[in-house]
């Protein structure tokens, strides 16, 4: 027997304890860090563009990537035929998914972070808008009080956590585009927001973060153009990536400027939270911050988005003004679970 806070266990229940509960502390923080929040509104003022610098760095690693999937696999099994002997693409893949994805924080974030040479707002969270959130509201906000710095793409701001959310999410999306559709994207992306990434762990449901997701999306789509364009439904005409002379090549630059818009700016595309004290104490802070403004800071051309998006726009944007969430949780964590079963009793794995 062992005395493990307090109370008498045998020393493999005491041992399983402590395992979960470092277990449950580390997944929270990751969760936070992963789930980062970014303020819009404080301190807003005109920026440089980033977007020909960063263009630059994705561009380097489409590169990087590509070379390390043209490598020899230590047990390759020879073979004249595409995809078998050369030009493979889970190997493509996974060298692109290493390359640009991160398990906590994304990459690219974590550049933008750090580089001191791009002109960002960094907003601490004492004084963003977000410091009246407590831990019972709130809890991976105010655990890391990590807010990812505002950064300028062309014409619009937007936060550096989005781009976590076009590569990491946006692979997950493309996961399921290739086996079913974009709303299934959609879906998956709504149920995300709602829990792990979202409303349950940040209180924050937040829109544009949904956009970033799906033009992530098309960007994953667009590497080999296996399917049409989510978007235009159309087919698309300029991949990423060929095969040529039984070597993945780029075929086509990177620019961010094809995906980015105003629904990745949290100051017109506005969140929503899961009550009404979230949402109460954000406004104010909101207001105090950009002169008696709210959200949506400035008008936008929906006609614009709505080329651009179509029927899915309403999935991704929300220029109505932050508000409580529609929808209850409890609902998308059934909702949820019920999928993670259904697929256990399909896997092989339990047959």
């Amino acid at each position: 027997m062992f005395i493990c806070y307090k109370k008498t266990y045998p020393w493999s229940a005491c041992g399983l304890v402590t395992v979960l509960l470092v277990a449950g502390i580390w997944l929270l923080s990751a969760v936070a860090v992963h789930a980062a929040e970014v303020d819009s509104f404080t301190n807003r003022h005109a920026l440089a563009d980033s977007g020909p610098q960063l263009n630059g760095i994705v561009n380097k690693w489409l590169e990087e990537a590509i070379a390390e999937a043209n490598k020899k696999p230590l047990f390759l099994i020879e073979s004249d035929r595409e995809g078998i002997g050369y030009c493979n693409q889970e190997q493509l893949l996974a060298a692109l998914q290493d390359k640009l994805t991160g398990f906590i924080v994304g990459k690219l974030e974590a550049r933008v972070m750090e580089d001191k040479t791009l002109d960002t707002i960094k907003v601490e969270f004492d004084d963003s808008i977000y410091r009246d959130l407590v831990f019972a509201e709130s809890p991976t906000i105010s655990l890391t009080k990590y807010l990812a710095v505002l950064l300028r793409v062309g014409d619009v701001y937007f936060g550096a956590d989005k781009f976590g959310h076009f590569f990491s999410e946006g692979f997950s999306y493309y996961e399921m585009y290739k086996n079913g559709d974009e709303h299934s994207a959609l879906q998956f992306g709504d149920l995300t927001e709602s829990t792990f990434y979202g409303e349950l762990t940040t209180g924050i449901f937040s829109y544009a973060d949904l956009a970033a997701n799906l033009n992530g999306l098309r960007f994953w789509n667009r590497i080999l153009g296996l399917k049409p364009d989510p978007l235009s439904g159309e087919k698309v005409i300029r991949p990423y990536v060929q095969c040529v002379d039984k070597k993945w090549q780029l075929a086509a630059p990177f620019a961010w400027e094809e995906y980015v818009d105003p629904a990745w700016d949290e100051a017109v595309n506005c969140n929503a939270f899961k009550n009404r004290s979230l949402l109460e104490k954000v406004k104010k802070r909101i207001a105090e911050a950009s002169n008696g403004g709210t959200c949506p800071l400035y008008p936008v051309d929906r006609g614009l988005l709505e080329e651009k998006y179509g029927d899915l726009l309403d999935y991704v944007y929300n220029p109505g003004g932050n508000r409580v969430l529609d929808e209850p949780l409890k609902p998308k964590i059934e909702q949820y679970w019920s999928t993670i079963l259904g697929r256990l009793k399909t896997s092989p794995l339990f047959q």
